[in-house]
């Protein structure tokens, strides 16, 4: 049995990016396997540019992950749209004079970072303090117009589009809810190819594999690497090759395409000769009865919580 097309995230500036690339195993195994990369742009130099067009000319599909600077978010969101815009035209403007092909353009929906380091140091007092401040429905409704409009002009310049998101914004639109949206500032953008973070290293397992089905296409994570790499409470979360194998399998049986967040990490922790051997006819929903029957619960209460949006607002409005 074939296995899915696998695509590697990889976060890194471009000399650490140089490094990561001047172990030539590296290069073959994605040439090799016939695999793709998804790079975050945390600058636009010509040292990455050289690495992209040796991955391109060797037949490696290359991903331009928009990111932006911290100071505006770092993450695309409902707050900076217009900075989104503009990191795109940035980007454009480098492949074309560097003469790359960029096949994709990568819009990564999450939180502000400064919301991400607040929730990092306490998650429940951060989540008060964001559903205090929580936006106007219509400054995201504003933002995603925003964004669908960027995701045109992508697809008009002759790129698709692919879009990283949480999960819970699929309860979200099943609840027909922006609340989650309002308080994290995320946007729900139309993409070509939509890719759920579904990372067990945060979600847990169950968590994680309780979205496999609604997905077309799935992140695996976390192996290393990141905004966190290196902390302590983040170095106790990365997988194991056995944790994320039997991810890889569970993940086969629901969909052909499978990212891995992230390639640093993997290399780090040199799993990279393992996926050659994967056997993929053991793919299959892993998830026992009694689990399943748990998500659903749980994604049941969540989205009622998502649908008392209006009654949320009258007893807590917010103070933004």
């Amino acid at each position: 049995m074939p296995g899915p097309h696998l695509t590697f995230f990889v976060e890194l500036a471009s000399e650490p990016f140089a490094e990561l690339f001047s172990k030539p195993d590296v290069a073959r195994f994605l040439s090799d396997g016939g695999h793709a990369l998804s790079m975050g742009l945390l600058d636009l130099t010509a040292a990455r540019a050289d690495i992209v067009r040796r991955l391109e000319a060797a037949g490696v599909p290359v991903t331009a992950w928009l990111l932006l600077d911290v100071a505006d978010g770092y993450w695309l969101n409902a707050d900076n749209p217009d900075q989104a815009r503009g990191r795109y035209h940035e980007t454009v403007a480098w492949a074309a004079r560097e003469g790359l092909r960029l096949h994709r353009i990568g819009l990564d929906i999450e939180f502000p970072r400064a919301d991400a380091d607040l929730l990092t140091r306490d998650l429940r007092r951060g989540m008060q303090t964001l559903l205090r401040r929580r936006r106007d429905a219509a400054q995201v409704q504003a933002a995603e117009r925003a964004y669908a409009m960027l995701v045109e002009d992508i697809r008009a310049g002759g790129r698709s589009v692919e879009s990283y998101h949480f999960p819970h914004l699929v309860d979200e639109r099943l609840a027909r809810s922006m609340l989650l949206r309002r308080t994290l500032g995320l946007v729900d953008v139309p993409a070509d190819a939509e890719v759920l973070m579904l990372y067990s290293s945060y979600l847990g397992r169950r968590g994680a594999r309780a979205y496999f089905p609604d997905a077309q296409c799935i992140a695996l994570g976390v192996t290393g690497g990141g905004v966190n790499a290196g902390k302590p409470e983040e170095l106790a979360r990365l997988l194991s090759w056995e944790r994320l194998e039997d991810d890889l399998l569970a993940a086969a049986a629901c969909c052909r395409d499978v990212y891995v967040f992230s390639l640093e990490g993997c290399v780090e922790q040199n799993m990279l000769a393992r996926f050659a051997a994967i056997d993929w006819s053991r793919a299959r929903e892993t998830l026992s009865a009694t689990e399943r029957q748990r998500a659903r619960r749980w994604r049941t209460l969540f989205r009622a919580v998502l649908r008392a949006e209006r009654l949320f607002d009258f007893v807590y409005p917010s103070r933004s």
